[in-house]
């Protein structure tokens, strides 16, 4: 098949599929408003989904809640059916959706990610109280330490070395450690991301040099000011581009990637963004507005494979892409050092505006 024919067989399977789970939600709901699974000797429709159908806790979870939703508001049956609502964003908006608010708030969820569900979610409905302290948990060791072979250690801890720009690459199985954000209200989040002994003394460190500018800085505070920091260094190594081109062209394209699809739109994914020479600096190409647009950082690479081809791209960045849902939480690459314990860190922050 072409590529055009394995787009439309996949289209067709997306779509059998979105019909297959709003015919099921419907028979769920039957089912359970009948207590049929009573009849079976289960007690509620999660023990039937999970010990006789056979599906994870979560799916069933997922399933019962859609259920009782699709039972509750019809109007919710379409969207899951053509694909514009899925099983995880139906959970986030059962916890919103009320019979005042059902027509202004259904559409808010229709292509939203889970983690975008969530924010909206708290957005309608606010978490009562936020928790402002930095908790500090440590993370037991799955078996003692001289136990551990020395392979297993190398796959927990993966230390970076000073020229080691890709820490991870290169080992099959291993991903970075992913850092969870779990919006509380419209305007705070809660941070909570695994990080080295090392890391927690730092801070500690950081807080304390920060006293004297800042008198009771929050880990926040010191956490950004550190970050901005760290972005304008990285500003100053982005120099091939001059600043007002940077800000002509990411004006010019609103902030989103160009990259043109085959059905004639664009990428327009505004996470990971890049200044990209259409005419590569490699050959020649000028760092002027009219030769630069915006790209997201695969499409940067699939740029660079097209003009200078993919075996000499896989020289400086494997084709091995990681698909992540969109504002899902971010991965961090921790950098390990000493010793192999870790802590958790759950940070409560507020976002500032853009």
């Amino acid at each position: 098949m072409n590529a055009r024919e394995w787009s439309s067989r996949i289209a067709d399977l997306a779509s059998r599929e979105h019909s297959a789970l709003a015919d099921l939600l419907l028979a769920l709901a039957d089912f359970d408003g009948q207590l049929v699974y009573r009849q079976l000797g289960f007690s509620s429709l999660f023990d039937f989904l999970h010990r006789e159908i056979g599906l994870s806790r979560g799916s069933a979870y997922y399933r019962q809640v859609g259920a009782r939703l699709v039972r509750r508001f019809p109007e919710v049956e379409p969207p899951i059916r053509d694909g514009r609502l899925c099983i995880t964003t139906v959970s986030e908006l059962a916890k919103v959706m009320t019979e005042e608010n059902r027509g202004e708030v259904l559409p808010r969820f229709f292509g939203c990610s889970r983690q975008e569900a969530k924010q909206l979610a708290v957005e309608i409905r606010p978490v009562e109280v936020v928790p402002t302290r930095t908790v500090v948990t440590e993370v037991p060791l799955l078996a003692p330490r001289e136990a551990m072979p020395a392979r297993a250690a190398r796959a927990i801890v993966q230390p970076v070395g000073r020229h080691q720009t890709h820490p991870g690459r290169g080992m099959p199985g291993v991903q970075p450690e992913r850092t969870v954000v779990e919006p509380m209200t419209a305007t705070e989040a809660r941070i909570h991301v695994t990080v080295s002994p090392e890391f927690v003394a730092l801070l500690k460190m950081a807080k304390k040099g920060q006293s004297h500018v800042q008198p009771g800085a929050t880990d926040e505070q010191v956490l950004t000011a550190a970050l901005d920091l760290l972005i304008a260094q990285q500003e100053k190594r982005r120099s091939s581009v001059p600043p007002r081109v940077k800000r002509e062209v990411m004006k010019r394209d609103e902030g989103k990637c160009t990259w043109p699809l085959a059905d004639g739109g664009t990428c327009d994914s505004t996470v990971r963004l890049e200044v990209d020479h259409v005419v590569p600096r490699g050959r020649g190409g000028p760092s002027t507005t009219d030769n630069c647009r915006i790209l997201c950082r695969p499409h940067n690479l699939e740029a660079a494979r097209h003009a200078y081809g993919g075996d000499h791209m896989d020289l400086f960045a494997p084709r091995d892409p990681i698909g992540r849902e969109p504002s899902a939480g971010y991965c961090v690459d921790g950098v390990a050092r000493g010793d192999i314990s870790r802590s958790l860190v759950a940070v409560s922050t507020t976002s500032r505006a853009a």
